[in-house]
């Protein structure tokens, strides 16, 4: 991720303002609560997390982007809402939290990174606690795209690596979660003319 933090940098410059929240935000919004607290691991334009201060909840969103995190800060943080720079693979002991939410951030990451991840996230929630979870598959069109680097793992002008469902979802119980909802498909995650196959999941921490 550190090797094309310049492209995000840049495509966050040309893309500054949140503007409307991702379907996925509004898909979990059921599950949140106001007071709780949740972490956004990757919040690019901060966008969901905008989304969710909205209703109460309390937010650290993280993101490696600093110029981003500046401006987020600059004009959006409150009481509630606060943007920190970030690797999310690496951020070390935390105050437990209620949620923890990923949202095309994962496949960013190999998959030594995303297991480090995982195995935050769970130290890191309270009991109970959820973590969501959205991801592009190994059915995305996309997939196969640029120059191979590894396994499902690929380069166009940025890093992209795709996951197996079946696969995924393992490895999310393997870090101890129980998965109580998980689902593979289109229609989840349309922007303009882009209709990618993307993985959900919400994991919950139940030790």
């Amino acid at each position: 991720m550190d090797n094309y933090l310049n492209y995000w940098e840049e495509y966050y410059q040309n893309h500054r303002d949140p503007g409307h929240e991702s379907p996925f935000a509004r898909f979990i919004l059921p599950f949140l609560r106001e007071g709780a607290t949740i972490y956004e691991l990757g919040c690019g334009n901060g966008r969901d997390s905008i989304f969710f201060e909205k209703f109460g909840l309390h937010i650290t969103a993280f993101d490696q982007c600093e110029n981003e995190i500046e401006y987020l800060n600059d004009k959006y943080s409150s009481d509630r809402l606060a943007f920190e720079v970030g690797d999310f693979t690496q951020l070390g002991n935390r105050v437990n939290s209620d949620f923890i939410y990923s949202r095309f951030t994962l496949h960013s990451v190999n998959r030594k990174q995303e297991k480090s991840t995982l195995d935050w996230a769970f130290d890191n929630l309270n009991t109970n606690g959820l973590f969501f979870i959205e991801i592009r598959s190994t059915k995305d069109e996309l997939f196969g795209e640029g120059d191979k680097v590894g396994n499902n793992e690929f380069i166009t002008d940025h890093y992209r690596r795709f996951v197996i469902y079946d696969e995924f979802v393992r490895r999310i119980e393997e870090a101890g979660f129980n998965v109580i909802y998980k689902i593979e498909s289109k229609g989840l995650a349309k922007y303009k003319n882009e209709d990618p196959v993307v993985i959900r999941v919400i994991a919950q921490k139940t030790l």
